[in-house]
């Protein structure tokens, strides 16, 4: 008898922990929002009667897996290549190749990025805010830049890129 209250108890524990630590849960209302973190952005919408499986708790948060099936060519390696997708850049436009180079040694000495557009860019606009170009997503530049620029990481300089425009010192600032 005392081995079958022992076994009772041990199985009202292990569903109590399952529950909290990493059951299996439906989706109750109609429409449900994924998103990235607790008040974070919305990623997808879940129906009602999904399965999620519960990973982790944080107050009224709950943090699921959810297994399910999506088209293999809606996948992407490089998240460059997501829609919309967005980049920030900065430049600095000089007018001859020796100059870009002579600006690129400075940045690659150490020199503030930001300082030296505003000194030497022949871009106005640009020049006077930085080098600060704004966002781009995908096909909103020159071909050249384009591919330069998605290439960076965040904080990645490129060396000199020509356009019609001049010769291009591009940084990537988001």
């Amino acid at each position: 008898m005392k081995h079958q209250w022992l076994a009772v108890l041990a199985f009202a524990c292990l569903t109590e922990w399952s529950f909290g630590q990493g059951g299996i849960q439906f989706v109750k209302p109609v429409r449900e929002n994924l998103r990235l973190s607790p008040n974070g952005k919305q990623i997808a919408e879940m129906l009602s009667g999904t399965r999620v499986e519960i990973l982790e708790r944080s107050g009224d948060w709950v943090r699921v897996q959810v297994e399910g099936w999506i088209w293999s060519k809606s996948l992407v390696d490089d998240p460059t290549m997501v829609e919309n997708f967005s980049v920030r850049a900065s430049h600095i436009l000089l007018e001859t190749r020796e100059e870009a180079n002579r600006i690129l040694g400075l940045l690659n000495a150490g020199a503030s990025f930001e300082e030296l557009a505003k000194k030497h860019s022949i871009d106005p606009a640009s020049g006077s805010a930085g080098g600060d170009l704004g966002h781009f997503t995908r096909g909103d530049l020159r071909p050249e830049f384009e591919k330069a620029l998605f290439s960076l990481q965040v904080g990645g300089i490129t060396g000199v890129i020509q356009t019609e425009a001049g010769f291009h010192i591009i940084k990537r600032t988001e």
